[in-house]
């Protein structure tokens, strides 16, 4: 056995002969390209079906995600397509799909209503809507989640303020009563009480039309400002019920009462005030109107004489809520005083009325004696839908989602997308749909007026001097028929080929509110929006972004 070790340890020590290495199968080249390659389906893979960035390139849905051409600020935002495919779509998320009337064009919206939906928007809110039996129509308002509820307050006060540069909140912003009582300096406002039996602080901001729906809501001073400038005062407006009241008040002395109240006077229906009322150590929400009040069961609420007490209350939703230093401490469903009527401002002939007898007033009203100290003071209102062309009731097919921009005013979503149909003869004549052997083609309608420059997103696109129609029909195929265009464009309206008599003319059929037009299909939708990655610091600095910080979550 040791021999045979001894000669096994023998051969070990004899040196090997080298041999010659074996080249390579793949140059550098090869290896490279192949890493390439791999890097590339990886990526491409990952976009089509795990994430993919997208660019927001309007204003439909500010300030939750900026398009603004005014202030040039556009999001890169991340969408996660994995999710969609592991649970179905929820109310308020916000989706990426194909557009039903072009779908080669990807859209971004908030869900707003769900298959099988009857709903109406009314008040700035989403209701269910129910007939019953006897003809009663019973509405179920649609609140929003929490966490999503504090992104959507825009501020107002002291936002609008702060935008119109002004130095002084007493007389412009804000109005009180009576004058003398009330001193202001940089930082809040103190009001001398006593002496008056009730002294009230309220928002007015007569140069903005008061709490209506402005579009530059919500938005830091710069980006405000320029949003504001582009922007007309006279365009179609609603009141907005929904608004939140924060200030922190130190009292000199114990109060005898304080109220947060929010006033609403519409036309032909009954005044309501929702009020937080602190008194005697006490605090309770009410609805006061003329006939049947509502209130809330009393709370504990402390405010010490010379401590500073954080206090807040807001209607929303049809929902009184009140907190203290930050805590919520009560809720009230104020659901049988909701306000879905009487909000729309009337708008004639390009003027925006404001009577005396249809707007909100957000107001603190206080009783007691010595000073009272008002720091902090902000006031927001609530995300608010206008119905603008949406039908009274609308009844989303099984299947189908039904999509609303957060800048209500200025969003072509759900509520007015439009189909136009055409015919078109075997020598591609524009002819109307039922001309015997026409084939049918049907597309947005988005026309401007001839003056416009022309605009891929604004369709049909006439051009007289060619008697042509550039049109995108609804799978994105990119047309260029022959059409003698109507002088009354941007009506689509046409002449009939060879019609002299002035007598020829035809408009197009239009089609809303119905399935592949107004309701988006759930395989359309592609994912949901996650993530705002640009713009973002460090570098939005160095091209001079006026919103340098936009990353953060999408709810």
């Amino acid at each position: 056995m040791s021999d045979i070790l001894a000669q096994a340890a023998g051969e070990a020590a004899i040196p090997q002969s080298k041999s010659k290495k074996t080249p390579p199968l793949m140059g550098p080249v090869r290896v490279n390209l192949e890493a390439f390659g791999v890097a590339i389906l990886a990526a491409v893979l990952l976009k089509w079906f795990c994430i993919e960035a997208f660019q927001i390139p309007t204003s439909s849905m500010q300030p939750t995600l900026m398009g603004s051409t005014e202030a040039g600020v556009y999001d890169r935002i991340l969408v996660d397509k994995i999710l969609p495919t592991l649970r179905e779509p929820k109310r308020f998320d916000i989706t990426v799909f194909s557009y039903p009337l072009q779908k080669n064009q990807n859209y971004v919206k908030r869900i707003g209503g769900m298959p099988n939906d009857r709903i109406t928007i009314r008040g700035g809110n989403l209701y269910h809507v129910a007939d019953s039996a006897d003809g009663k129509r019973t509405y179920r308002v649609e609140r929003k989640p929490e966490d999503l509820q504090e992104q959507m307050w825009k501020n107002v006060y002291p936002s609008r303020h702060v935008a119109r540069s002004e130095t002084k909140s007493l007389d412009g912003a804000l109005g009180c009563s009576p004058s003398r009582a009330f001193t202001e300096d940089a930082e809040g406002i103190t009001i001398a009480l006593d002496g008056h039996p009730r002294t009230l602080l309220y928002f007015r901001d007569e140069a903005d039309g008061g709490m209506i729906d402005r579009v530059w809501d919500g938005y830091p001073e710069a980006v405000m400002r320029a949003i504001r400038e582009k922007n007309p005062l006279d365009q179609p407006q609603e009141i907005v019920p929904d608004v939140r009241m924060t200030a922190t008040l130190t009292p000199e002395q114990a109060l005898d009462e304080v109220a947060f109240e929010i006033d609403v006077t519409r036309p032909s229906l009954p005044k309501w005030t929702y009020a937080l009322v602190l008194k005697n150590g006490k605090g309770q929400l009410l609805v006061r109107d003329a006939t049947t009040p509502g209130q809330s069961p009393e709370f504990d609420v402390v405010m010490p004489a010379g401590t500073a007490t954080e206090i807040a209350f807001a209607h929303v939703d049809d929902e009184l809520i009140a907190w203290v230093n930050g805590s919520e401490v009560q809720r009230f469903d104020s659901s049988a005083f909701a306000c879905r009527d009487g909000c729309v401002l009337p708008y004639t002939h390009g003027k925006l009325e404001k009577p005396a007898n249809q707007k909100v007033v957000p107001q603190i009203v206080c009783k007691g004696k010595g000073k009272l100290r008002i720091d902090g003071l902000r006031i927001d209102r609530d995300q608010h839908y206008t119905q603008s062309g949406s039908p009274e009731i609308i009844e989303v097919p099984d299947g189908h989602y039904y999509m609303l921009g957060d800048n209500t005013l200025q969003s072509v979503d759900s509520r007015g997308w439009t189909a136009i149909t055409i015919g078109v003869d075997e020598n591609d004549n524009v002819v109307p749909p039922e001309t015997p052997g026409a084939r049918i083609v049907r597309g947005n309608k988005r026309a401007m007026p001839l003056t416009n420059p022309p605009d891929r997103d604004e369709t049909p696109i006439p051009i007289p001097s060619e008697k042509a129609l550039v049109m995108i029909d609804e799978y994105g195929e990119i047309l260029r028929l022959n059409a003698e265009i109507s002088s009354t464009w941007p009506r689509v309206a046409f002449m009939r080929p060879g019609a002299t008599d002035g007598r020829g003319e035809w408009t197009a059929p239009e089609t809303t509110n119905t399935k592949g037009i107004s309701f988006v299909p759930r395989s359309d939708i592609k994912g949901r929006a996650v993530l705002v990655f640009y713009p973002c610091r460090p570098f939005s600095w160095l091209l001079g972004n006026s919103w340098p910080n936009r990353f953060g979550f999408v709810r």
